[in-house]
């Protein structure tokens, strides 16, 4: 009877032991595998301006002169008034253009002013015709800043669907000048127009 106990024992010992060393093999054959981490939002940020500070001073050729000085903001170059007398004049203001948002702009809308002249006196169609001729020039060029990052070179004038990449910066020259090549001169005063540009950005695609 106890031979029988001590065997019912036994087998009871090896049966625990089987089904403990069962779960030990089991948990040797698994691995838990954990993600962990967070997120933000961060919206796209949009911002193409004329920098402040950048408005050079009148550059000068020849008796060119300013009659009004022009001022610059965020968006808009305004109220100058500049003042040819003879062949080869000239006045240019250079200033910078930047894009200080997280993305790309293009520029889809770009119309450079056409000049206009309206005469005075008694000769002022003949005049304004001499003045507005092909001497009469007005041309907006890039000239310095993050030229290359943006596929552009230096003396290339703006153009429509020109890139200004995020985080880069262009300086363009703005000017008006009458050519040294022109031998006849208007009796009277000429009053030039039609100098005012538009240049609208958008996210380039």
């Amino acid at each position: 009877m106890t031979s029988r106990k001590t065997l019912g024992l036994a087998v009871f010992i090896a049966l625990l032991v089987s089904v403990v060393g069962g779960l030990v093999v089991y948990a040797s054959l698994s691995e838990q595998l954990d993600i962990q981490g967070s997120g933000d939002f961060v919206p796209e940020s949009w911002k193409v301006n004329f920098k402040a500070g950048t408005l050079s001073a009148p550059i000068l050729t020849q008796g060119g002169s300013v009659d009004t000085s022009p001022t610059l903001s965020d968006t808009m170059i305004s109220n100058f008034k500049v003042v040819l007398t003879q062949p080869g004049d000239a006045v240019a203001y250079t200033f910078d253009v930047e894009n200080t948002g997280s993305l790309d702009a293009r520029l889809t809308t770009y119309n450079l002013g056409t000049p206009t002249c309206t005469g005075t006196g008694a000769t002022a169609v003949a005049d304004a015709t001499i003045v507005c001729s092909s001497h009469l020039t007005y041309t907006l060029k890039y000239i310095s800043g993050d030229l290359a990052t943006n596929g552009l070179s230096a003396g290339q004038n703006v153009t429509h669907n020109d890139i200004l990449m995020s985080g880069t910066t262009v300086k363009l020259e703005l000017n008006l000048s009458y050519s040294s090549a022109a031998s006849v001169q208007p009796e009277n005063t000429v009053e030039i127009g039609g100098l005012n540009s538009t240049l609208i950005y958008t996210v380039a695609q």
